[in-house]
């Protein structure tokens, strides 16, 4: 299946945005550091749910544009194969985008290395996969 232009142009930037996440996944753990990896986790978790919607678009699917709604659909679809992991990847992107508590924020970076880097290439190469 060929992407529409729409979906080629989400995937395209999903995967900036993940490449920018990459480049800070390593830097020393200061504030400073840890924002940045923040900030670009929710902006690359905004990047990959809107492709997702692209995607599932070409595939005939009509979500409503909402992440929670996207994230069920594309579990349907078999374009993310936990559910519950992304739900826990939507929430902690709530968690950064509405309040700050630095204990919370060092956990959230934790996820961001450990589990939210794999899924994002994982959704990459299945988003791939269908251009």
């Amino acid at each position: 299946m060929g992407l529409s232009d729409r979906s080629t142009l989400a995937l395209a930037k999903f995967e900036r945005a993940l490449a920018a996440l990459r480049e800070v996944m390593d830097a020393n753990e200061t504030a400073m550091a840890r924002d940045a990896l923040l900030l670009r986790y929710v902006f690359t978790f905004e990047m990959a749910w809107q492709a997702m919607n692209a995607i599932l678009r070409d595939l005939g699917e009509d979500p409503p544009r909402v992440a929670s709604e996207v994230l069920r659909t594309a579990f349907v679809a078999r374009l993310i194969d936990d559910p519950d992991l992304w739900r826990a990847l939507r929430e902690a992107r709530n968690e950064v985008s509405h309040a700050y508590d630095e204990k919370r924020a060092i956990a959230i970076a934790a996820l961001v290395r450990a589990t939210a880097l794999p899924a994002f290439d994982r959704l990459a190469d299945v988003l791939r996969a269908h251009s």
